[in-house]
């Protein structure tokens, strides 16, 4: 290359840069992999085909063992209250992974705003939820859903499952945030506890199953390993990488942090 080639490739690569033509590198949002996992992964279908399978089996089983009980909260003689099964709606029963695509694919972050926004699109059913629910109607056993949703979106939560024919036998069995406890799961699970026995607790976050789940990572680990003869039997868990309180736990619950602040709690928190 002669030095007037030299120049002048100097010269366009200057311009270029000054005149801004070569695009920055793409933000890409923090749950980018994690929302195309869960909506491309055979292996997310799979997980979750696999998980209400063994609900299914272990329901059956449940149902012959009278002093099977799911919920810590379930005491006295409760051989003899008809049998039901709890579950978690988000990511549980209905895949809300689209509104999380929008919030990836315009730089956001979630709000209830948004969410209740969102809310009237119908979520798809999680795969292999309906013949588990199928099969626990037909077993005689209640299905009662509950959720960290508020009360405001109970129209359109109704409408989503109806409109994948998930059973709602009673408006009392889909219980809702009513904003009243920081520790409305637990009393939920009480209060259910004393109409049913409780065979399954199904969900994606250790608060479905357990008090404790708003503490930091490590507490939460140990908190998981005290139950581990629980796991895939009495509780059945889903995954869920993209929200909860695994996340929060990170940044100490404190929704307050910028998103900047919280990607850096979460960068201080991986090891090698």
């Amino acid at each position: 290359m002669n030095r007037y080639t030299q120049c002048l490739t100097l010269g366009v690569t200057l311009l270029l840069g000054a005149c801004g033509s070569q695009p920055p590198a793409p933000d890409a949002h923090e749950s980018l992999n994690a929302g195309l996992w869960t909506q491309t992964a055979a292996e997310y279908a799979a997980s979750t085909t696999q998980a209400y399978r063994v609900a299914m089996d272990n329901l059956d089983r449940a149902l012959g063992d009278p002093h099977w009980s799911a919920a810590l909260e379930q005491q006295g003689d409760f051989a003899d209250l008809p049998p039901a099964v709890l579950l978690d709606i988000d990511q549980t029963v209905l895949d809300n992974s689209g509104y999380n695509t929008q919030l990836i694919l315009a730089g956001e972050q979630h709000t209830m705003e948004r969410f209740t926004a969102w809310c009237e699109a119908f979520a798809p059913a999680i795969a292999g939820v309906k013949p588990f629910m199928d099969h626990a109607v037909a077993r005689g056993v209640t299905v009662i859903y509950y959720s960290a949703r508020p009360e405001s979106l109970r129209d359109c939560t109704t409408r989503n499952l109806q409109e994948y024919a998930l059973p709602l036998a009673d408006q009392a069995l889909l219980l809702l945030n009513d904003g009243t406890s920081a520790t409305r799961k637990v009393q939920q699970r009480s209060d259910v506890a004393g109409r049913y026995r409780i065979l399954l607790i199904v969900g994606d976050n250790l608060d479905d199953f357990v008090s404790g789940s708003r503490d930091e990572p490590a507490a939460r680990r140990s908190l998981a390993k005290q139950h581990t003869s629980r796991w895939g039997r009495e509780w059945i868990i889903l995954p869920n990488p993209i929200y909860g309180h695994w996340e929060a736990s990170i940044y100490g619950f404190d929704r307050s942090l910028s998103r900047d602040e919280r990607v850096d709690r979460k960068l201080q928190y991986l090891s090698d």
